[in-house]
């Protein structure tokens, strides 16, 4: 099989004897009351590529710097077959020099995915992108008032409904639906001495 590292095609024992492909994928899972089940795809992970060879022979020491400099720089290069390339980072190259034309090495390549244009990373989840909307939908001065409760007020002189809302930080509408049966000609008309549900 054919291998070529960055522009270096390797030598028959600088080869790896296998090549290990597929991975995981990446999700992100959340589990809501009465089994709902929301899953986010964020995307593959792919498994090291990892092997152990010998450089040998007069250019063993320059191929091993040469392999050695890529490591350094920490930038993609290609790795490829007779069948498949992708781009590489090598994140970990151990070479032991013993001699010139004899250098053992270990060497692990990790796979370099691009998430621009394939919109994996991009894709909201539904259940979150509906919270989000309703969150949107509600105006910012009434998203943290409550819904009227059981709390009595005594209607004072100069009262009005959105007057008392204000103060107990509560929607006018829901005291108005909460009390229908006191305020019997409509929301605006208040008379001192009703007792209403706040």
């Amino acid at each position: 099989m054919r291998v070529v590292l960055g522009g270096i095609e390797l030598k028959t024992f600088e080869k790896p004897d296998a090549i290990p492909l597929g991975g995981q994928q990446t999700l992100a899972i959340n589990r809501f009351p009465g089994g709902d089940v929301s899953i986010q795809n964020m995307g593959p992970q792919y498994r090291p590529i990892t092997w152990t060879g010998i450089f040998i022979g007069p250019d063993a020491y320059d191929r091993m710097i040469r392999i050695g400099n890529m490591r350094t720089a920490g930038k993609p290069i290609t790795f490829e077959t007779e069948k498949y390339s992708f781009p590489v980072v090598i994140s970990e190259f151990l070479p032991d020099h013993r001699t010139n034309r004899r250098i053992p090495f270990s060497i692990t390549l990790e796979r370099v995915i691009s998430q621009k244009g394939s919109g994996n990373a991009q894709k909201s989840d539904p259940i979150a992108k509906a919270v989000q909307a309703v969150a949107k939908s509600k105006p910012a001065s009434t998203q943290n008032k409550q819904a009227a409760g059981k709390e009595k007020y005594t209607i004072q002189k100069g009262d009005t409904l959105s007057g008392i809302a204000q103060r107990k930080k509560k929607k006018w509408e829901d005291i108005y639906n909460s009390n229908k049966k006191v305020m019997v000609n409509g929301p605006h008309k208040l008379k001192p001495g009703w007792v209403i549900y706040v």
